[in-house]
Order: C-alpha cells, then structure tokens, then sequence
C-alpha cells in the first residue's frame, strides 16, 4: 500500500530546515560582532599603551575580567561596552563602530605608577629635564553653562615650568568662560599633571561623557568631596556646586598652583 503525504507534512521538515539555517546564521553574525568588538577596544587599549591592569584600574574592574572581554569569554554586552566607552573618553558609535579610532592625546597614554615613579627618581638623580615645551589645549563652548569641549590636538606649544619637567603626560589648558573668576579668568593657561592625586579644595579638570555616549564635555572647578557614586566640584561665578555621576567620569586632574609650578 502507497504512503500518501500531504504538502502539510512536506512542509513541515522544511521549515524546520529554514529555521535552523537562520538561527545558524544569526549565531554566525552576533559572533563576528563580538569579535569585531573585541578587535576594537584591543585596537584602542594598544594606541593607549593600556595594560590589562590599567585598563581594569579605569573600569574599575579585576585585570582577570578585562582578559576575559578581550578573549570572549565574557562578552563585550551592552553595559560592558558603555562602561569601556566612558573609561576611555570615546564616544560608543565611534569605538566600536567602523570608523578610526580617535589617536590618543599625550595625558592619555597610560603611564605604570611604579614606572612613572621610578623614572622620575632616576631623572631627579641625573638632573635631567625632559620636557622643555607641553602641549597646550583649548577649550569652546559646551553644551551647558559652564561645560566645554576640549580640543582633540593642541592648539599651541608652551614652555614647561620647572614643576612638570619630569612628569609624563604634562599639559597646558587655555581657560574659557568665567564660572571661575576670580581664580581663574577667560584666557588663563592652566598647567596640569594627569598623574597627581586630588585632595579637597583643588582646582581640577574634569572630563565627562555625556549620558548619552555621544561626546565628552570638560570643566574648570574644585574639587569638593566624592562618595561611591558621586563627585561634587564647585565654581565661582556664580557661586554653585555641580554633582557628577562618577560612571560618566572619565578622569579627573589636578591643576598645578603657581608655587609648585616653579618649586623643584
């Protein structure tokens, strides 16, 4: 007797065939993201010289975990990737996105503290004095009263003073708008270590990614207080505080007073 199938049940194994093939090609797909993903932030930690610890230090994060998004065993998801994007002050689209990386400014070439510490010594003991000139950055005008966009090159060169000439990283900033007066008025050059700690009552720069990962913003204020979630700076015309939420801080420096610009 002759089996007699229906077009139903031909069907049947075919889309089941289909459906198969799709979800293969989907795996295929999210897989070449995240390596694409992972190539990207590689690619941006090598320009940066950043270590697996360093990077770990600017996600807050154990060198272990930063290996493992690296090398896929975590995946690079949705929070991993914000949070990759705000340690390394670019914008999302463009770190992980098709374009070029954004070349790194000199304070942002990751320095080793024991390393920094140690060729400082050395260049203290030899009397040497590497840098005659540090770039010199200029800010425009920012989305809200007070903020700023820093230039990505510097506009200028400038004469080292005495306090950062051993110091990796060193550079200037060309003061903008007048939420500081009368500390520091429009025009001013403010000479800055990237690697010095901050102590309460210190006039910073502060650059913050923008909630919405589209850009950076930067501030001239002081530095209050801080607290697990939170960093709060202060201006002076017009007197206020500004709260920022610290996992959209990317860093935050130490203005040099004049002082210790010439001490040493």
């Amino acid at each position: 007797m002759a089996n007699i199938l229906s077009s139903k049940s031909l069907a049947i194994p075919a889309l089941s065939s289909l459906a198969n093939s799709a979800k293969i090609v989907h795996m295929i797909d999210i897989s070449r993201k995240y390596e694409h993903y992972r190539a990207r932030l590689t690619a941006a930690m090598k320009a940066r010289k950043l270590t697996n610890e360093g990077m770990a230090e600017k996600l807050d994060a154990h060198p272990v975990t930063v290996s493992k998004l690296r090398s896929g065993a975590t995946n690079l998801d949705d929070e991993w990737r914000a949070r990759a994007s705000v340690a390394l002050g670019i914008p999302e689209d463009i770190l992980f996105g098709e374009g070029p990386i954004p070349e790194p400014r000199a304070f942002e070439i990751w320095q080793s503290p024991k390393k920094t510490a140690k060729r400082a010594a050395l260049n203290a003991s030899a009397g040497a004095n590497d840098n005659r000139t540090i770039p010199l950055y200029g800010l425009a005008a920012g989305s809200l009263q007070g903020a700023h966009n820093m230039t990505s090159d510097p506009i200028d060169e400038v004469p080292c003073p005495p306090g950062l000439r051993d110091v990796m990283g060193a550079y200037a900033l060309r003061t903008r708008g007048e939420s500081m007066v009368p500390r520091y008025f429009p025009h001013d050059i403010l000479y800055i270590n990237p690697h010095q700690s901050v102590r309460q009552g210190d006039h910073v720069v502060v650059q913050t990614m923008l909630h919405d990962g589209a850009g950076t913003e930067t501030w001239v204020k002081r530095f209050d207080s801080e607290t697990g979630e939170t960093l709060t700076v202060s201006q002076y015309n017009p007197a206020a505080k500004v709260e920022f939420k610290k996992q959209f801080v990317i860093h935050m420096h130490r203005v040099l007073p004049i002082n210790e610009l010439f001490a040493g």
